[in-house]
């Protein structure tokens, strides 16, 4: 696939040189993935036919100018009636239904990380151990008569 992309690039930048009559270096394409080496053909004097490009001449003379026939123009169809529904959806939706909804839902998500929820247990534990005589803190996360360690013998 790379190997083939590649030789079509290389063809078009030859085939571009060559029209432009710059000179172009031979080029000599390894790929590394499929262990393809594209060159230029090795026959002399052949030559790529260049691109032939034809020129359209647009059937309009002038652009056509909307705010003429639509003065009131909101750029998403060329019929008034449609571009001005078009207008009101696009706003409702994107106003309305995305901005209004969009926020209402993320003011109201759960705790995030129940950051809140560990802030009014601490408050709780303060006030429990306030009332009965404990200190705030202590020095040791797990009461250490729970704790049975291993003996010397282990």
């Amino acid at each position: 696939m790379a190997a083939g992309t590649l030789g079509l690039c290389t063809s078009r930048l030859l085939a571009a040189a060559a029209t432009r009559r710059l000179l172009a270096a031979r080029v000599r394409w390894e790929s590394s993935s499929s262990r393809a080496v594209i060159a230029p053909s090795a026959v002399a004097g052949k030559r790529t036919p260049g691109p032939t490009i034809r020129w359209q001449e647009d059937p309009d003379l002038e652009d056509e100018n909307l705010y003429e026939k639509n003065p009131d123009s909101h750029g998403y169809d060329k019929d008034p009636l449609v571009d001005l529904w078009n207008m009101r959806v696009v706003f409702f939706f994107g106003f309305s239904i995305v901005l209004v909804l969009g926020s209402t839902f993320v003011a109201y998500l759960p705790d995030y990380r129940m950051h809140e929820w560990a802030r009014r247990e601490a408050e709780r534990l303060v006030k429990y151990r306030e009332a009965n005589g404990l200190p705030i803190m202590e020095s040791n996360c797990f009461d250490p008569s729970k704790i049975k360690l291993p003996g010397d013998e282990d």
